[in-house]
């Protein structure tokens, strides 16, 4: 079904307060403001929101930068192809997806951080390691990441909703999805072939393992993150339990809306008699645009969750999915009555292929399965923001 999405009815109350204190925790400040502005304006209004950060913001994150410099020159030295299996199967909890959300859970949201942003933080953080350092441009990640306070943002939004249980960080009602590849192979297989693999691509597995154990370690010391396999939605497709997956949420879901790049203008679940609508966020600079992104992206979402109850969100936004999802599901918890219903999605590439030739390349050379999960409504008016 297409159907004008109308007004966006307003968030629930208490959300500007939870917003502005999220902002205000991270950034040191005492009344943030994010002025109404048009996507393209985000990345500048974000900028002039953090170029603000207090003294207090500052220093913090100069010793987070300082942990991670100092975890990554210590784990570093212990990641080779030999000796990745041994050292993942004591340091990387990456369990398989086998029930995700059913009709009964208040919050089955799945995200999910993949190879590349933990290589990148291996890239602007670590030691020049060029045998096992796929990223040779640092600069522009450090750019998106670090001089946005996007790495910053993302801490404290996992801090909403990570939990300590014995030595495990555990995320009630959140299945965490990490993985050292592409998706395209579950975590096994991927540990399994990475001697065979080609140079570049030994050095992704690595540099992601390296990236990924040394971030947790200096945010969470101690605590081993409980992750699910992030190949999830790329297997799924190909098996067809993501199908099975996304009709059980639509079943017991109001409305659906896309939180997509523009090239994704239109995209539709198919076989679904729901309302579904999109909203756009940048292509190229998400995470520089992060702050805006978080307040238009949020401030709908909720909106729509406090008016129908039940709503299902399916997104690809690159790593800002993961800050938008855990904000949401703590968002959910405060701000709305119990028996809410929030599905969030983060399905990454696998949504390209209702738009094969304007998206990536693993979609036009290497999707596989259910290609005709998702489409392009032709017809679709504007985005709803």
């Amino acid at each position: 079904m297409t159907a004008s999405p109308g007004p966006v009815p307003p968030p629930p109350d208490g959300f500007n307060d939870l917003l502005t204190g999220f902002l205000a925790e991270l950034l040191d400040l005492e009344a943030p403001q994010l002025p109404p502005a048009p996507v393209a304006d985000w990345p500048a209004v974000t900028a002039a929101l953090v170029a603000g950060a207090g003294p207090a913001a500052r220093q913090r994150r100069l010793d987070r930068e300082q942990r991670l410099t100092d975890a990554l020159a210590a784990t570093a030295p212990q990641v080779t192809a030999e000796s990745l299996p041994a050292f993942a199967g004591e340091r990387i909890s990456i369990a398989p997806v086998t029930d995700l959300p059913s009709a009964a859970a208040a919050e089955p949201c799945y995200l999910k951080i993949n190879h590349g942003f933990w290589e990148q933080l291996y890239a602007i953080f670590g030691p020049a390691d060029p045998a096992r350092m796929r990223v040779q441009d640092p600069q522009r990640f450090r750019v998106q990441y670090v001089d946005s306070w996007f790495v910053d943002a993302l801490t404290a939004a996992i801090g909403l909703v990570a939990r300590p249980k014995a030595a495990r960080l555990v995320f009630p009602g959140i299945h965490f999805g990490a993985s050292l590849a592409s998706g395209t192979h579950d975590h096994p297989e991927v540990l399994a072939g990475v001697a065979a693999r080609e140079p570049r691509e030994r050095k992704i597995v690595i540099g992601a393992a390296i990236g990924l154990v040394a971030w947790w370690e200096s945010v969470f010391p101690g605590l081993q993150p409980a992750f699910s396999d992030g190949s999830f939605p790329k297997r799924g497709l190909a098996d067809g339990r993501l199908r099975e997956t996304l009709a059980r949420a639509a079943a017991d879901s109001a409305r659906i809306v896309f939180v997509v790049p523009p090239h994704l203008r239109g995209v539709r679940l198919t076989d679904v008699g729901l309302p579904q609508e999109t909203i756009l966020v940048p292509a190229e600079t998400v995470h520089e645009s992060w702050a805006a992104c978080l307040a238009v992206t949020s401030r709908h979402l909720l909106g729509r969750l406090a008016e129908d109850g039940r709503l299902l969100v399916i997104t690809q936004s690159a790593v800002f999915s993961a800050l938008l999802g855990c904000f949401l599901v703590e968002a959910r918890r405060r701000l709305l009555p119990a028996g809410s219903r929030l599905r969030f999605f983060d399905l990454g590439q696998v949504l390209d292929v209702a738009a094969p030739e304007a998206g990536g390349r693993w979609t036009r050379l290497f999707a596989r399965g259910d290609t005709g999960l998702f489409t392009i409504d032709p017809n679709a008016g504007a985005p709803s923001c």
